[in-house]
């Protein structure tokens, strides 16, 4: 049952990888489309856009309390960097490169004011520099 469950586990994050790539895809050409002066209705299936999910209850947090545990102070685009890299996504897609920034962003000033994290009072270089509370 728990190489069943295993083998589910493997396949569900294959399928949400694949999601992405298409909705990704599916963007890319409508923005071609629209640059290429198309006006009319783009037929869709869904009446909504589905939700993309990147990270799960505890993922992000999780994975940014690891990163400035092994790699020490960083910022919000640097562990976007190393996330991008670990998971192997494009790092050129700069849209998915900043939404992910902004994500951490948000999830570090929740971990900053649960007293987990700690920021430069000033930027650097334009970014605050994160470390774990001692």
């Amino acid at each position: 049952m728990l190489r069943k469950r295993g083998e589910m586990l493997a396949n569900l994050a294959d399928l949400r990888e694949q999601i992405a790539v298409q909705s990704n895809d599916l963007e890319a050409m409508e923005r071609i489309l629209e640059t290429l002066g198309y006006q009319g209705d783009l037929p869709t299936i869904a009446t909504r856009a589905p939700r993309i999910v990147l990270f799960y209850r505890g993922e992000l947090r999780a994975f940014l309390r690891q990163s400035l545990k092994e790699h020490g102070p960083s910022t919000s685009r640097e562990m976007a960097e190393r996330l991008i890299q670990i998971e192997g996504k494009d790092s050129r897609n700069r849209r998915m490169m900043n939404d992910i920034v902004k994500r951490m962003g948000k999830a570090l000033r929740q971990m900053q004011d649960a007293g987990i994290v700690t920021r430069t009072s000033e930027k650097v270089r334009g970014e605050f520099i994160w470390n774990l509370q001692k």
